[in-house]
């Protein structure tokens, strides 16, 4: 598998446990329910993506912030 096929596939995993972590958030609030456990778990699920999916595009990000800072400084 490619490096940008993995990418796509990790940001597709991203999206959904977005998703399914604010829907079952929004399950949660209207029953009231304290210890909703799915909730739980797809947010530690997020979490653990968005860091693999940041590490893997550490350098994008790094190279979007510097050129972002550097045309605020030139103006």
């Amino acid at each position: 598998m490619k490096k940008a096929d993995f990418n796509y596939a990790l940001s597709i995993l991203l999206l959904i446990s977005v998703l399914l972590t604010g829907l079952l958030g929004y399950i949660q609030a209207q029953f009231d329910l304290r210890q909703f456990v799915p909730h739980r778990y797809f947010a530690y699920t997020t979490l653990i993506l968005v860091l693999i999916h940041v590490s893997l595009n550490a350098r994008k990000v790094w190279k979007y912030w510097r050129n972002k800072f550097r045309k605020r400084k030139a103006e």
